[in-house]
C-alpha cells in the first residue's frame, strides 16, 4: 500500500487531553431561606398563642406579600454571600419548593379555621387529654337605686340579663375550665372571682383574674335587675340575651349572639360575627358592625343599621323611619307596616305607610304597596313594583342592565315617562295621549293614564320595561 493510501494521522491532543484538569465548580451555598421562612411562622404562631383573639387569618390574607419579601430579602443575601464566598446559587431550590408548599397549606387552614371562628361562630375544641369542669357561685344581692346603670362585662362567656321584681342587683356566675386535671381545673376555676363594683354612679358587674397560664376561664353571667335598670353588656366571645329591661339597653358582642326582647327604651346593638334578633323595642334601635343573620320585629321609634351582615336582614312593623347602610346598599323608609328582607341576592319589601328611597347593585328588587314617594336606584338587577292601590306619590326608578315591571291597578290615574336604552317598552294600558315608540336600540313610552296624577319616571339600559294592569 503506497503513503498516499494511508489514513491521516490523528490530531494533536488538547491540554485537557494529556493530564490538566478542568477547574472544580464553585460550591453550592444553602440559602437562608427556609430557616427565615420557619422563624416568621413561629413567631406568628407565638403571637397567637399569647393572644388567642388575634385574628390570625385577617393578619395573613392582608399581609400575605410579606413572603415574598423574606423570600427577596433571603435571596438577596445568597447572591452577596455568594459572591463574597464564590459559592454559587439558585433561585428556589427542590427542599425550599416543599417547604413552601407545606407553609402555605398551614397558613390556609388557619386562615380557614380563624374564619369560620370568627363568622359562624365554629369554635375548634380538639383537647383529647382534656376535660371540662364546672362551678358555680352566687354573689350576695344587693340593693341599687330605681334607674340605675348596671354594667356587665366578660372575656369569655355568655350574659343573661332578666328583670326580678325588687329593687336587687342578684348575679349567678357559671364557671368553666378545660383541663387534664380536674385539681387544676378547680384551682383555675377558684381564682376567678366576680365583683361588683360601684362606678361613675353605677355598678360593675365582671371577673377578676379571668386570663391565667392555661387560657381564659369561661365566665358565665346570670344577672337579675329591677326593671327600670339601664344595661350595658359587653362579651368578648359569647352570647347576651336581655329581656324586659324598661330602661335604655346597649349590648355589645364582638363573637357571639345578641338577643334582646321586651325592651322599654333605647336599644343599641354592635356585632361582629353573630346573629341579632330584637324584639319589641319601646323606643329606638340601632344595630351596627358585622354578623350573620339579623331580625327584628316591632320598633316604637326609628330603626338604623349599619354595617355588612352576611345572612338576611329580615324587619317587621317598624312605626319611625328605617335606616340601612351597608356597602353595596343604602335604604331608607318611613312607617314600615309590613316587612323587609334584604339578602345577598335581592331585597323585598312591602307595605310602607310612608316614603322609601333605595339604592344598591347587583340585587334584585321586589317592591308591594308603597304609599309614599317612591325613588329606587339600581344596577345589574331586576325590579319588580305592585301597587295593589293607584298610585298616590311619584315613583322614580333609575336601572343598569336590568328588567323593570311595574303594576298598577286599572283603575290608576297617572302620567309616565320610560325610556330603555338597548331594549323595548311594552304597556297594557292605553290611552290616546299615551305614546310608545319602539325603534331599534331604545324603547319608550310616555303620555297620561286617565285624569293624570302623579308621575312615574322609568329608566334602565339593557332591559325591557314592562307597564302590567292589575285588577
Amino acid at each position: 500500500m503506497s503513503s498516499a493510501q494511508q489514513s491521516p494521522s490523528p490530531p494533536p491532543a488538547l491540554p485537557s487531553q494529556v493530564g490538566i484538569a478542568p477547574p472544580p465548580r464553585p460550591p453550592h451555598r444553602r440559602s437562608i431561606f427556609s430557616g427565615l421562612l420557619l422563624i416568621s411562622l413561629g413567631v406568628l404562631f407565638l403571637l397567637f398563642r399569647f393572644d388567642p383573639q388575634l385574628r390570625l387569618g385577617h393578619l395573613i390574607w392582608r399581609y400575605w406579600p410579606v413572603l415574598i419579601i423574606i423570600w427577596g430579602v433571603a435571596k438577596l443575601v445568597d447572591h452577596l454571600a455568594a459572591r463574597h464566598t464564590g459559592g454559587r446559587t439558585t433561585v428556589l431550590t427542590g427542599g425550599e419548593a416543599a417547604l413552601l408548599v407545606v407553609v402555605i397549606f398551614c397558613i390556609a387552614g388557619v386562615g380557614l379555621a380563624d374564619y369560620l371562628r370568627h363568622h359562624h361562630d365554629f369554635q375548634f375544641n380538639f383537647h383529647p387529654f382534656e376535660s371540662r369542669y364546672t362551678q358555680s357561685d352566687a354573689l350576695a344581692p344587693q340593693k341599687i337605686p330605681a334607674g340605675a346603670h348596671v354594667t356587665l362585662q366578660t372575656d369569655r362567656g355568655n350574659i343573661s340579663v332578666h328583670v326580678g321584681g325588687g329593687s336587687d342587683l342578684r348575679v349567678t356566675v357559671n364557671k368553666t375550665a378545660s383541663d387534664p386535671n380536674r385539681s387544676a381545673a378547680e384551682q383555675r376555676m377558684s381564682g376567678v372571682k366576680t365583683v361588683i363594683e360601684p362606678i361613675g354612679g353605677g355598678y360593675l358587674v365582671h371577673p377578676v383574674h379571668q386570663q391565667d397560664w392555661g387560657g381564659t376561664v369561661e365566665t358565665d353571667l346570670d344577672v337579675e335587675v329591677p326593671k327600670t335598670a339601664t344595661v350595658t353588656a359587653q362579651s368578648a366571645n359569647g352570647g347576651i340575651t336581655i329581656a324586659g329591661v324598661a330602661g335604655p339597653v346597649q349590648v355589645n358582642a364582638a363573637n357571639g349572639d345578641i338577643d334582646v326582647h321586651d325592651a322599654g327604651s333605647d336599644v343599641s346593638a354592635t356585632v361582629n360575627t353573630g346573629n341579632v334578633r330584637v324584639f319589641n323595642v319601646g323606643g329606638n334601635l340601632r344595630v351596627s358592625g358585622h354578623g350573620s343573620e339579623v331580625d327584628v320585629s316591632g320598633v316604637s321609634g326609628n330603626a338604623s343599621f349599619d354595617g355588612d351582615f352576611f345572612g338576611p336582614v329580615r324587619l317587621r312593623n317598624v312605626a319611625g323611619v328605617t335606616r340601612y347602610s351597608s356597602q353595596r346598599s343604602t335604604l331608607m323608609l318611613a312607617q314600615l307596616t309590613g316587612r323587609l328582607e334584604l339578602n345577598p341576592g335581592g331585597i323585598e319589601l312591602s307595605n310602607v305607610a310612608g316614603a322609601v328611597k333605595l339604592a344598591t347593585r347587583n340585587k334584585d328588587i321586589e317592591v308591594e304597596d308603597v304609599a309614599g314617594t317612591l325613588e329606587i336606584a339600581d344596577s345589574h338587577g331586576d325590579i319588580s313594583i305592585h301597587c295593589s292601590r293607584p298610585p298616590s306619590a311619584p315613583i322614580r326608578v333609575s336601572d343598569e342592565s336590568g328588567e323593570v315591571d311595574l303594576t298598577l291597578p286599572g283603575s290608576s290615574n297617572f302620567e309616565i315617562t320610560a325610556v330603555s336604552q338597548s331594549g323595548e317598552v311594552d304597556s297594557e294600558f292605553q290611552d290616546p295621549s299615551l305614546r310608545l315608540v319602539n325603534d331599534p336600540g331604545v324603547g319608550r313610552l310616555s303620555g297620561t293614564i286617565g285624569s293624570g296624577g302623579p308621575k312615574i319616571s322609568i329608566a334602565t339600559t339593557y332591559g325591557t320595561i314592562s307597564l302590567h294592569k292589575g285588577s
